[in-house]
């Protein structure tokens, strides 16, 4: 007697994946890598965008078991790693706190600290370097005859400015690149 149930969408893949002749063991991994790969990003960028809490990362990840929860977990996983960027400080130490709330290990508030340092830095070295920038395009301006206590240079539009923040930027990039190598990945 066949079964009149409703199958779900997976179902019906996972059995015609099954019954397609010439499918590998590596193929079928490899089909169900993309089909929950997704799903960890998914739910990274929810928690990223404030729809979970800390608190709420290990029921979400946990609806998947097995070799799919280890998919989720490891694409979770991933997508907070790369959302570890220079451009957002906030972002990244929230991610940082997802991270260790599914997957803390040891040294984890070390490298942390390490990673909050450099963006420290950078914004310190930033700082620095801005009033620099400006009185040197303020000196450019005057020479072009622009001057007066309203004019505020445009650093946006300094081709030194730009090329200057770029080398910075590229600094910290690798700097904090090699601290998030140490990240747990699974």
């Amino acid at each position: 007697m066949e079964d009149k149930r409703i199958k779900s969408a997976l179902e019906i893949a996972m059995e015609r994946a099954a019954s397609m002749p010439g499918l590998t063991q590596q193929e079928l991994a490899e089909q169900k890598e993309r089909e929950y790969q997704p799903r960890g990003a998914a739910i990274a960028r929810r928690y990223l965008e404030g729809a979970f809490k800390e608190r709420d990362l290990q029921a979400e990840l946990s609806k998947y078991q097995g070799q799919e929860g280890e998919i989720v977990k490891r694409a979770f996983l991933l997508t907070l790693n790369q959302s570890i960027k220079l451009e957002s400080k906030t972002m990244s130490l929230k991610a940082l706190e997802g991270i260790k709330a599914v997957e803390p290990t040891a040294g984890f508030d070390e490298m942390k600290r390490r990673i909050e340092a450099s963006f420290d830095e950078f914004d310190q070295q930033l700082g620095q370097e801005i009033p620099r920038y400006e009185a040197l395009e303020k000196e450019r301006l005057q020479k072009l005859g622009i001057s007066g206590s309203a004019v505020k240079p445009n650093l946006e539009e300094s081709q030194a400015w730009q090329e200057e923040l770029k080398r910075i930027q590229s600094e910290y990039d690798s700097r904090i690149s090699k601290l998030k190598k140490n990240l747990p990945l699974v």
